[in-house]
C-alpha cells in the first residue's frame, strides 16, 4: 500500500524530521518497514524551507507553510495523493483537512488525532491558533475520515459520538526501547555533573502550570524538608508564568535525547504532575513511556490514560492538583525497599508493536 503522510515539521520546538523524533515519524517508519511505501509531505511553518530528504527509508518533501502558501501546499498534496492509496493527515486539524481535500473522495483518508485540538495552538497564523475555525475543521475531518486514530482511550471516548460507528482505533504514544532503557545511575550522574548521593527528582517536558509544574515545585518543598540535599532536575520549555529559580531546583537544557535518557536514569523518582484539564485529560504524554522504559520509580497523577497504564502500580499514582499527596508519593517511592518494575508495561508500548496494531487497521482500508 502506498501511503502519503501530511505532518508538521516542527512540534514542541523540535524538528521532527531532522531529529528523527515524534509520534508520526516513529509510527510511520515502522509502517514503512512492514512493507508499505510511505512518503511524507511536511509543512514547515517555522523555517519555511523547501527541501527533499530521506528519513528511515521514507522520502520526505518539506514545503514552506504559511498564509501565502496554504493553497500551494494543498495543490501539492492533491497531486501527490494521486500516486498513493491512502492519505494520512496528522499533527493539526488544518493538515487533516488538507488530507481530506486531497483525497476528494477518491482515496482513503486517515486522521491521526494526537491532542485535544480544542485547546491546541498550531502556529501564529491568524484565526488558526485556537477557537471556532480549528474546531469546525477538526469536527468536519473527524466525521468524514475513513479511519480515525486516537492517541488515548479518553480521546476516543470524546470523539466516538461524532464517528457514528465508523472505524476508530486507539494507538498511544510509544517509546524507542533501544534508546530509553535502564542505565547505571552513578554513571549518568557523573555525565550530567550531578551529585552522587543526593535524592534527585526529575521532570522533563513543558514546564508550565497547565502541566502541573507549579504543583511539583510546591511538592518538592516538602521533599526537600525531609531530604535537605534533594534536587529537582527540570528540563524543557519554561513558561513565563512560572518561577523555577528556587532552592534545590536545577535546570538543564539536555539538547540531545541521550542526555534525557541519562537524566531519567540519574533520578530517584521521575514525575508527571499533570492536573486534570482539557489538555491533559485526553493526552498520552511521551514522558510516561520514556520513564517507564528506563524502569526508574515513577510518580504520576491519576489523569487520563495514565491511571490505566499504571493501574497495577498504585504506588506510582497520586491525586491531580494535590501537592501534599504528590510529595508523599515521591517520598514513599524513594524510601521503598522494593522498587516498582515496569518492564511488562513498557513492552506494550514499543513503536514496533503499536505500528502492527495500526497496520491491521490500515490494511482493512483496501476493501
Amino acid at each position: 500500500m502506498k501511503i502519503l503522510l501530511l505532518m508538521k515539521r516542527f512540534s514542541t520546538n523540535r524538528d521532527m524530521i531532522m531529529e528523527n523524533f515524534g509520534r508520526e515519524v516513529r509510527l510511520f517508519s515502522e509502517i514503512n518497514r512492514l512493507g508499505h511505501n510511505v512518503t511524507i509531505l511536511c509543512a514547515d511553518q517555522v523555517k519555511r524551507e523547501r527541501k527533499t530528504v530521506k528519513l528511515n527509508g521514507m522520502p520526505v518533501e518539506i514545503h514552506p507553510f504559511g498564509i501565502s502558501s496554504i493553497f500551494r501546499f494543498t495543490a501539492t498534496a492533491r497531486k501527490m495523493a494521486d500516486d498513493n492509496d491512502v492519505v494520512v493527515g496528522a499533527t493539526h486539524p488544518l493538515l487533516g483537512y488538507i488530507a481530506h481535500l486531497a483525497t476528494a473522495g477518491k482515496k482513503r483518508m486517515v486522521y491521526d488525532i494526537r491532542d485535544n485540538y480544542e485547546t491546541y495552538n498550531f502556529t501564529n497564523l491568524p484565526l488558526l491558533k485556537k477557537g471556532l475555525i480549528p474546531n469546525l475543521i477538526n469536527n468536519h475531518v473527524i466525521k468524514r475520515c475513513d479511519l480515525a486514530i486516537c492517541v488515548s482511550e479518553s480521546l476516543l471516548q470524546k470523539i466516538a459520538a461524532k464517528r457514528r460507528n465508523k472505524p476508530t482505533v486507539v494507538v498511544q504514544n510509544g517509546v524507542n526501547a533501544k534508546l530509553f532503557r535502564p542505565l547505571d545511575k552513578a554513571i549518568c550522574r557523573r555525565k550530567l555533573s550531578l551529585p552522587p548521593k543526593a535524592k534527585i527528582i526529575v521532570y522533563t517536558g513543558n514546564i508550565s502550570r497547565e502541566r502541573g509544574a507549579d504543583n511539583l515545585i510546591e511538592a518538592f518543598k516538602t521533599v526537600k524538608a525531609k531530604y535537605p540535599d534533594a534536587i529537582l532536575l527540570l528540563s524543557g520549555q519554561v513558561n513565563k508564568d512560572l518561577n523555577i529559580n528556587q532552592e534545590g531546583v536545577v535546570y538543564k537544557e539536555l539538547p540531545n535525547r541521550k542526555d534525557v535518557v541519562a537524566a531519567v536514569n540519574s533520578s530517584d523518582a521521575a514525575v508527571i504532575p499533570q492536573p486534570e484539564n482539557k489538555t491533559t485529560k485526553y493526552a498520552f504524554p511521551y514522558k510516561l513511556m520514556e520513564y517507564v522504559a528506563c524502569n526508574v520509580p515513577v510518580v504520576a497523577t491519576s489523569v487520563g490514560d495514565m491511571k490505566d497504564v499504571l493501574k497495577s502500580h498504585p504506588e506510582s499514582l497520586c491525586q491531580p492538583g494535590n501537592a501534599q499527596d504528590l510529595a508523599q508519593k515521591i517520598i514513599s517511592i524513594i524510601e521503598a525497599k522494593k522498587k516498582p518494575n515496569y518492564r511488562d508495561v513498557a513492552g506494550q508500548y514499543k513503536w514496533e508493536k503499536l505500528a502492527r496494531k495500526l497496520n491491521s487497521e490500515l490494511v482493512k482500508l483496501r476493501h
